[in-house]
């Protein structure tokens, strides 16, 4: 018999670890609390505590190519930002082209996780969970366990000077779905992320003003970069990592200036730039400059109508305080010795594994937060994982793994503010390599470059889509080459729906043909002119001579 993995949630991650197991030869057994797949984007349309939550008009922050699966792309036909219903139609198709299902109970509730009767010789775990439409409990021994829970189930509640005392309505973005209910109110939204500027743009269509306080600001960018192309596609490629920060620094301080000074909107932060916090906002700066949103500093303390910031200004008269003050993350079916937590910070090698488990027989997938997109991330931390488990990938000893989790501990310390967002953040295509090299799937660009240079190119020039690491090694998928090449014709293809643009000219080439041809015609007149000027003369000497 297989040897059993017990993945607890049937989210992104969860689907990911469910395939992985597979591929490697291990029995996967998911329990997923929901009545369906997708976790986060498995929308409902009333928020329930300690289930993740999204809003009914979510669309996804990076593009369709950089998002998907590295085995199966997104289909061209859907947006390159997809709406959340799109997103979970892809998870759907993933799961019934895996044949995924069959492996997951649903309505099952994971109350603890914990250590088996022979732990120490083999390192298996039993898992209690319960049947919520039966109120049953269930013991099941597994060999493994993959965490893919999610880290935005328990929304963050800071202290706020003065909120109790507020006598209009409070609630997180958690809970918010949409604007019905807000329409010609005063709002106050307390946080800048991602949500937060979401939720403040909608609402500034309804509301009668919208004001955001947050503490440290933020850059926006919006998903459309340069000449429209999805800004991902842009910034996630390998020869800019190649260059120094220090080069790239002013250049990217430039380019996200360029439409927007973020100083004149009250958006930018008062410290290092690269330190900075990055909201993805098409909208944000356009309300901004239309006056339907105003930026505030921190607040200093609520009122029972209002709210005083630091800078000692006062809005009065609210209507509703939004809180989108992120998410705390925790571990509530586990013994706080499994998984150490210090601060905002976890004891985990690779953001995956527990070194104080040292038979290396438990994996947590998705606590971490990339400069990029998520579902690729937690594919390769799910096939690392299953790689583990199955013993073809030997991990370092635990007194490596912690000599490494304290270095990056003291990085993250000195380059970043304190946040629970930035002890998890990683970069994109880095962090790939990194855990690619563990289990052999990085691209050996080295080698492309003289038996494909024209792979290598676009490998180096182009997006670093998740296909890149399918071309070799475990799990070596043979569409990844087409894949790849296929990255602007899928991108282009939901945009494409008329032809256009066969007779544009842009204006440089037309000015420049109309310069050129202006100067000719300069050139002509010069000459005929010489050309009269010379003969006219000769001609009006010789009268002159034969008239002496």
């Amino acid at each position: 018999m297989p040897k059993t993995v017990g993945v607890i949630g049937g989210g992104v991650a969860g689907l990911a670890a469910i395939k992985s197991s597979l591929d490697e030869g291990l029995l996967p057994i998911c329990f997923e609390k929901s009545d369906d797949i997708g976790g986060l984007w498995n929308y409902s349309p009333t928020p329930q505590d300690g289930c993740p939550s999204v809003y009914s008009s979510c669309v996804i922050n990076t593009s369709k190519e950089m998002t998907c699966y590295s085995d199966f792309p997104i289909p061209k036909e859907f947006p390159n930002f997809m709406h959340r219903s799109y997103f979970q139609k892809y998870l759907e198709l993933y799961a019934s082209h895996f044949k995924l299902r069959e492996y997951i109970r649903f309505n099952r509730l994971v109350e603890k996780v914990e250590k088996g009767d022979n732990f120490e010789e083999t390192g298996s775990w039993v898992i209690i969970s319960r049947d919520l439409q039966t109120g049953k409990f269930e013991r099941e021994a597994v060999d493994f366990v993959m965490v893919c829970h999610g880290h935005l189930t328990e929304p963050n509640i800071p202290h706020l000077d003065g909120l109790k005392q507020f006598r209009g309505r409070i609630l997180h973005t958690h809970d918010y779905k949409d604007f019905h209910g807000f329409e010609n109110k005063r709002v106050l939204v307390v946080g800048i992320g991602n949500s937060g500027s979401d939720v403040a743009c909608e609402l500034s269509r309804h509301a009668e003003h919208v004001y955001i306080s947050t503490r440290r600001g933020c850059y926006t960018m919006q998903r459309a970069g340069e000449f429209g192309q999805p800004f991902d596609q842009m910034f996630a490629q390998r020869w800019i990592e190649v260059i120094p920060v220090s080069l790239m620094r002013p250049i990217h301080y430039h380019k996200i200036n360029y439409r927007y000074r973020h100083r004149d909107y009250g958006l930018s932060p008062n410290f290092r730039f690269d330190a900075g916090v990055s909201t993805i906002s098409d909208d944000l700066p356009n309300r901004i400059i239309i006056g339907a949103i105003n930026i505030k500093s921190d607040i200093k303390t609520f009122t029972k109508t209002g709210a005083i910031f630091e800078d000692g200004s006062e809005v009065k008269d609210i209507d509703a305080v939004i809180l989108a003050t992120g998410y705390n993350y925790s571990f509530p079916f586990l013994d706080s010795s499994i998984v150490k937590m210090e601060g905002r910070f976890s004891y985990l090698y690779k953001l995956i594994f527990p070194p104080n488990i040292h038979q290396n027989t438990f994996a947590v997938v998705g606590l971490v937060q990339p400069f990029g997109s998520l579902p690729p991330i937690l594919e390769i931390q799910a096939r690392l994982a299953s790689r583990v488990f199955a013993g073809r990938v030997e991990l370092p000893p635990p007194s490596v793994m912690l000599s490494e989790l304290d270095k990056r501990k003291a990085f993250l310390k000195t380059r970043y503010v304190d946040s629970a967002r930035f002890s998890l953040q990683v970069y994109f295509s880095q962090y790939q390599d990194e855990i690619g090299s563990l289990i052999g799937c990085k691209p050996n660009l080295g080698r492309l470059f003289f038996t494909d240079p024209k792979l290598w190119y676009q490998m180096v020039f182009g997006p670093a889509v998740p296909p890149q690491w399918r071309l070799e090694g475990p799990g070596k998928w043979s569409g990844a080459r087409n894949a790849i090449f296929s990255v602007r014709e899928k991108t282009l293809y939901p945009m494409q729906t008329r032809k256009s643009g066969q007779n544009e000219r842009d204006g440089l080439y037309d000015g420049w043909t109309s310069l050129l041809k202006k100067l000719c015609l300069c050139a002509l007149v010069v000459m005929l002119l010489n050309w009269l000027f010379r003969n006219g003369l000769v001609t009006l000497l010789e009268r002159l001579r034969l008239d002496m």
